[in-house]
């Protein structure tokens, strides 16, 4: 997917520096492509894997003379995870509707916007999903807004483990996925996280009711 940026690579770099930072990030990018659901852009896993690796090369040959080796590698690691995060949306597009519509009940609206003349110049429908997902990030902790992207953008590891990936995640599996011990604890962690989150749905609900067309 990065390929094309990778025709100009220095003569002269820091090999060991390029081999420690790439050790450094393997495990990321083995979480990160394992993220991603290859079979929703008819690829297999390896594709995906060497995506990151493109991502990779194109970061550190950007900032390698620019930037210190620490520096360089937050670069890396935050470009890796941005990377997964454009993916997600680009394959999880019709989720992310669904949960838009879940939350503000566009189906009259919708058909309003439809008949919008092309040349409009603002995708509106876009923008409200934009004002649904902001106001979600917004109002959650960083790890609710976690189990959020889990539960409506659930990892190939995650549905390949459920029979009927439509049912609700077993919270047992998200710990699981995170790498956490599924302790009495965590479980009990998780679940209030998972109200809180049920809690914030429902105020979005009552917000986007009154606020539909109140695009910046």
């Amino acid at each position: 997917m990065e390929i094309h940026r990778l025709k100009q690579v220095p003569e002269n770099y820091d090999r060991e520096l390029f081999n420690n930072l790439y050790e450094a990030t393997h495990s990321l990018r083995k979480s990160l492509t394992y993220q991603v659901d290859a079979r929703r852009f008819g690829v297999s896993p390896d594709i995906i894997a060497s995506w990151f690796d493109d991502k990779f090369i194109y970061v550190f040959f950007k900032y390698c003379n620019t930037k210190t080796p620490e520096m360089l590698k937050g670069y890396i690691i935050n470009s890796l995870r941005t990377f997964k995060l454009r993916m997600l949306r680009k394959a999880y597009q019709e989720s992310y509707i669904e949960l838009y519509n879940n939350i503000v009940h566009l189906e009259d609206q919708e058909k309003e916007l439809a008949n919008l003349p092309d040349d409009s110049g603002v995708n509106e429908r876009e923008a409200l999903l934009e004002m649904a997902l902001s106001y979600l990030k917004d109002r959650l902790q960083i790890e609710a807004y976690t189990i959020l992207e889990i539960t409506i953008n659930p990892p190939l590891y995650i549905t390949s483990q459920m029979k009927d990936p439509t049912n609700r995640i077993p919270t047992k599996l998200i710990l699981e996925f995170l790498d956490i011990k599924p302790t009495d604890e965590m479980v009990s962690k998780v679940n209030k996280i998972r109200r809180q989150i049920e809690e914030v749905i429902y105020a979005a609900k009552q917000h986007f009711k009154g606020n539909l067309f109140k695009v910046a």
